[in-house]
């Protein structure tokens, strides 16, 4: 028995006990070859460790990666270089925030927020509404929680697991604890948002977001960022469905506005140009009409994308 079959012998999807589906092979040299694409520089040979492959759980539709290998220290090195690689502000950073608003239970006494995966602490610069020592960030970088100490925030460096050790923070202490685009990161998602929901108080909230997969212009445009080593699950709603029927948490979701047209437009611009290079609007509209055969498949695909057409999904997990 070859090490090939043995390790596809041994795929397992991270929600159900049915044999998962293959969906394709992913070697360590394609990824690197698409990396290099993307940046348009080539990585060092051992940011991606290993050879992967994709699948897909047959009870839910999320796709993983087999082996459940994150990227390591190396390949993040490597990708944090690049300006490109850090999103800003979110669309969900603000839903949250409106939510929360809306609600009014920021002016409680014992409001306090947790932002697990908080990087510089974008999102709590954001919520101007709760004071600095009511702001928790917890993340793995040790110089993004220097940033947040920095801006006042109270900041650890570590896990979950090591936060509450450490006594940084108590079970069940937070209404409400955020975590942004580390889902898909992680190889045991279960047992993370598991680790998440400790810290949870009772009828508290987890709010957790990803992108939803596969994005809108995968079907044409391969998105190594969206596939391992970077990420290691790839979320949809059933998917999302089953994890809350696991962890025993009422759930809710919220997609940004999406149009199939716009859609289209970002396929097209992605076949066409790539990642990193922006057209004038004049020149994407001589190309859609050159290429408006093409445009107009790409409308078709996008008006048939369901349940949710949009590229990224906020998950709001409830806990009894």
């Amino acid at each position: 028995m070859n090490a090939s079959f043995m390790a596809e012998s041994l795929a397992k999807s991270p929600l159900s006990n049915s044999p998962p589906i293959k969906i394709r092979d992913l070697p360590r040299t394609y990824l690197i070859e698409r990396l290099t694409e993307y940046y348009g520089a080539r990585p060092p040979d051992e940011v991606v460790e290993c050879d992967y492959a994709l699948w897909e759980c047959a009870e839910t539709g999320l796709q993983f990666a087999w082996p459940l290998q994150p990227g390591n220290v190396a390949f993040y090195k490597w990708v944090s270089q690049f300006s490109s690689y850090y999103p800003g502000l979110r669309w969900e950073y603000g839903e949250v925030r409106r939510l929360l608003e809306t609600e009014g239970n920021t002016r409680r006494e014992n409001f306090k927020l947790l932002d697990a995966g908080c990087g510089k602490g974008d999102f709590l610069q954001g919520l101007d509404f709760l004071p600095n020592e009511k702001k928790f960030a917890l993340d793995l970088n040790e110089p993004a929680i220097q940033e947040c100490r920095r801006l006042g925030f109270q900041a650890y460096c570590g896990t979950m697991e090591t936060a509450l050790a450490a006594g940084f923070i108590k079970r069940g202490e937070f209404p409400v604890v955020t975590s942004f685009h580390c889902l898909e990161h992680v190889d045991q998602p279960v047992e993370f948002v598991r680790s998440l929901m400790a810290a949870v108080a009772p009828g508290g909230r987890l709010f957790i977001s990803t992108p939803y997969s596969p994005m809108s212009w995968e079907p044409e445009w391969f998105d190594i960022l969206n596939h391992p080593p970077h990420h290691m699950t790839r979320w949809n709603l059933a998917a999302y469905q089953r994890l809350a029927s696991l962890t025993g948490a009422k759930m809710r979701y919220f997609v940004p506005s999406s149009s199939s047209l716009k859609r289209a437009v970002r396929s097209f611009q992605l076949l066409h140009y790539g990642p990193h290079n922006s057209v004038g609007r004049s020149t994407l509209l001589k190309d859609l009409l050159r290429h408006l055969p093409e445009y107009l498949r790409h409308y078709q695909k996008q008006k048939q994308r369901q349940p949710v057409g949009a590229n990224d999904i906020l998950v709001e997990f409830t806990i009894p």
